[in-house]
């Protein structure tokens, strides 16, 4: 396919106008091939398909394979020059819809279809509270996930996933409605804020697909990064080195804050590098520089930062995890810092020793819950 395509044989379609021509894409023993539709480019990809079965010795399955086009104008003649069938439905690859237009409610309709299902199933209906927190962490929001990973699901779609769930949760045996003592919301808290750690739908689909931003920035050759240019610069921070890199002021370097809230203390406005706070003798922090220039709670935070015996590199990490490496999990504790009021952060921050204790204790799961329900 590149060779054909060097050749001009064959001419792939583009993501964007800047972006690289896609030809192919492989997945185990499976491929989807993207040109132009016309009788000419559909001769051309016959011929390419046909030299690989001579080169290969592999036969290419025209019975399975079909050919979708939006415009009707041209499509009988390649239909007839490839040989395959063509399909106006977009079928499903590993349960996923292969195109996706502008109803996305109807195309992910699949997903309420499942909840619905396993909802329903009989032996369900008589769980106890500590079962279905089970089940709906361990079933029900699994059920999206490779889903989410994939694409941007409508709010509303998330929503209404949201609220079977809820009414799940809360209704009675038999199916009886039951009164919602709190909202999703407060029930999506971690448990040691006082919630039971369900999943916010929409946040931790964002979380999933800023998976697809981190493979960007650390693969800046991959297709993917080729066709889609866009980094995470929320979850990134930097680690100090030489600290040449790294702007004091614009930056995200120091841990456990966020670079727009660190204030001046002093007139020191000459420092924009976080390198001149660095005595590169001695390999450590120039601490009454930094004691003048930052308020004491900054200046301690930024003393605590190690800094190498050897002089290296600056780079940048993802600060929501130890280790510096992307994760979903701290990806989705990030987005729900950001969109919490700064209230309810303090008022949880304030009970979070007493639900960390709560759920620690070796206690059913069921009496625990009825316990969360009088706190």
């Amino acid at each position: 396919m590149r060779l054909a395509q060097r050749e001009e044989n064959f001419r792939g379609v583009k993501a964007s106008r800047s972006g690289p021509q896609i030809s192919h894409l492989l997945f185990v023993d499976d491929c989807i091939l993207f040109g132009e539709a016309t009788e000419r480019r559909a001769g051309q990809l016959k011929r390419v398909l046909s030299e690989y079965r001579t080169c290969s010795e592999q036969q290419v399955n025209f019975d399975k394979s079909t050919f979708e086009h939006k415009k009707k104008d041209e499509k009988e003649l390649i239909t007839r020059t490839l040989g395959v069938r063509s399909s106006n439905d977009p079928e499903r690859y590993l349960g996923l819809p292969n195109m996706v237009g502008r109803r996305k409610n109807e195309a992910f309709q699949i997903l309420k279809d499942r909840f619905r299902q396993r909802i329903n199933n009989w032996s369900i209906r008589h769980l106890s509270q500590g079962g279905k927190e089970v089940f709906i962490k361990a079933v029900l929001q699994a059920i999206p996930t490779y889903t989410m990973a994939c694409f941007l699901l409508p709010k509303a779609l998330c929503s209404e996933l949201e609220n079977i769930i809820a009414r799940f949760w809360w209704q009675k045996n038999h199916g009886q409605r039951g009164i919602h003592w709190c909202t999703w919301k407060e029930l999506c808290y971690s448990k040691e804020l006082g919630g039971l750690g369900f999943r916010r739908l929409e946040q931790f689909n964002i979380a999933l697909l800023a998976k697809q931003g981190w493979r960007l920035i650390n693969y800046p050759d991959s297709l993917l990064a080729q066709a889609a240019k866009k980094l995470l610069n929320d979850g990134l921070c930097w680690r100090v080195g030489k600290g040449d890199r790294i702007s004091v002021w614009n930056d995200c370097w120091i841990p456990g804050t966020v670079f727009n809230s660190i204030e001046q203390r002093g007139n020191n406005t000459e420092i924009e590098s976080v390198s001149g706070l660095i005595d590169t003798t001695t390999r450590m922090w120039k601490r009454g520089l930094i004691e003048t220039t930052f308020s004491e709670q900054i200046a301690q935070k930024i003393l605590q930062i190690p800094l190498a015996e050897v002089e290296q590199d600056d780079f940048q990490v993802w600060r929501g995890e130890h280790s510096g490496e992307f994760t979903a999990r701290s990806t989705y504790k990030i987005l729900q810092e950001v969109t919490t009021d700064p209230n309810e952060l303090l008022l949880q921050a304030e009970s979070k020793k007493f639900y960390r204790k709560l759920w620690n204790l070796q206690l059913p799961s069921k009496i625990g819950i009825t316990i969360w329900r009088f706190t």
